[in-house]
C-alpha cells in the first residue's frame, strides 16, 4: 500500500494505491486499485469546506425565509446570491464526479457521492425558488461561474502527476518468496516424483497463485519441483518473458507441463499426481509414512 499527493492549485488529492492479485491468466504484473483518501485545500481538508458551504447556503436560506437579509440586500440579491452559491457547489461536484469516473475508474470515494446528491439537490431547491424571468437575467452569469470553477480545476489537474494504471507504468525489482508450510511425506514423494519424469511448472515471482502452489507442497518438497522463473531479471516497462517460457508458450502463471499436457493455474495435489501417473503403491507408502 503506498500513498500519493497529486497538487490541484492550492489544493491536494491524496490517494492510496493497492495491487491487485493477478488471476491465474494474467501474464504481466498485476494492476492497481486506486482509492481516494482525502482531499484538501490549504491543509483544510474537503469535508470541512463542505460543510462551510452548506452552513453559508443553509444560514442564507433561513434570512430569505424571514426576510432578514445583511447589509440591506434585496430578497431578490438574496436569491441570486444563494442561486450562485448552489451553482458553484454543483459544479464543483460534478467535476470530481468526472475526475473519479474517468481518471480514477473503480476507485471510491463515499462523501464525494454524498457532497453531489447534496449538492445538486441544493441547486434544484434553489432553481425552484427563481423566477424564470429573474434567471433568463442570470442565467450567462450562472453558466460562466459554473465554466470557471470546472475549467479553473481542469487546468489545474492537467499539471498533476499520472496514476499507474497498467503493468507497463511500474517497476518490480526480483524478489524471492518464502514459503510457510511444512511439507508432508506425501507432498514430499509426489515433487520427487514430478521432478523424476521431467514435468515443469512455470511462474512468476510476483504471481500469487504460484505462492499458494508452492504452499501446497510446503518448503521443503517446494524446493524438488522443477520449477521454472518466468521473470527472473524481475519486470518492468520492455520486458520479454523469459525465453524458457515464450518457447512453450506461457500464457499465464502458474502452468504446469506435465507428460505433454499443459494444466493452468493452481492444480490440487491430488489432480498433480493423476495427471503425472503418480502410482497408488507410491501415495499409499507416502501416506503410511505421514
Amino acid at each position: 500500500m503506498m500513498a500519493r499527493f497529486i497538487p490541484v492549485s492550492s489544493c491536494q488529492f491524496r490517494f492510496s494505491f493497492r495491487e491487485l492479485p493477478p488471476s491465474s491468466s494474467t501474464l504481466y504484473p498485476r494492476r492497481f486499485e486506486v482509492n481516494l483518501v482525502s482531499f484538501s485545500c490549504d491543509g483544510v481538508p474537503l469535508p470541512m469546506i463542505g460543510f462551510v458551504m452548506y452552513g453559508l447556503v443553509t444560514a442564507l436560506s433561513t434570512q430569505l425565509e424571514e426576510g432578514n437579509l445583511p447589509f440591506g440586500v434585496s430578497k431578490s440579491n438574496g436569491r441570486f446570491a444563494l442561486f450562485a452559491a448552489t451553482t458553484t457547489m454543483a459544479s464543483a461536484s460534478a467535476y470530481f464526479l468526472y475526475i473519479l469516473n474517468t481518471k480514477l475508474s473503480g476507485s471510491s470515494c463515499m462523501y464525494c457521492l454524498v457532497s453531489a446528491f447534496l449538492s445538486f439537490s441544493l441547486f434544484f431547491l434553489a432553481l425552484k425558488d427563481v423566477k424564470m424571468q429573474e434567471i433568463q437575467q442570470v442565467v450567462g452569469l450562472q453558466i460562466c461561474l459554473a465554466l470557471i470553477v470546472v475549467a479553473s480545476l481542469t487546468a489545474s489537474y492537467s499539471t498533476a502527476q499520472p496514476i499507474p494504471s497498467s503493468s507497463g507504468d511500474i517497476e518490480l525489482p526480483y524478489y524471492s518468496t518464502e514459503i510457510t508450510t511444512s511439507s508432508s511425506p506425501y507432498a514430499t514423494a509426489l515433487a520427487k516424483h514430478l521432478n523424476s519424469i521431467g514435468a515443469k511448472m512455470y511462474g512468476a515471482f510476483w504471481c500469487s497463485h504460484c505462492l499458494e502452489q508452492k504452499e501446497m507442497f510446503g518448503r521443503e518438497a517446494a524446493k524438488l519441483l522443477n520449477y521454472v522463473e518466468c521473470f527472473p531479471e524481475g519486470y518492468k516497462k520492455g520486458t520479454k518473458i523469459f525465453k524458457a517460457c515464450s518457447d512453450v508458450g506461457i500464457e499465464g502463471f502458474p502452468t504446469w507441463m506435465i507428460n505433454g499436457q499443459v494444466l493452468s493455474g493452481e492444480v490440487e495435489l491430488a489432480e498433480l499426481a493423476e495427471m503425472s501417473g503418480f502410482s497408488l503403491e507410491q501415495a499409499t507408502e507416502a501416506k503410511q509414512l505421514q
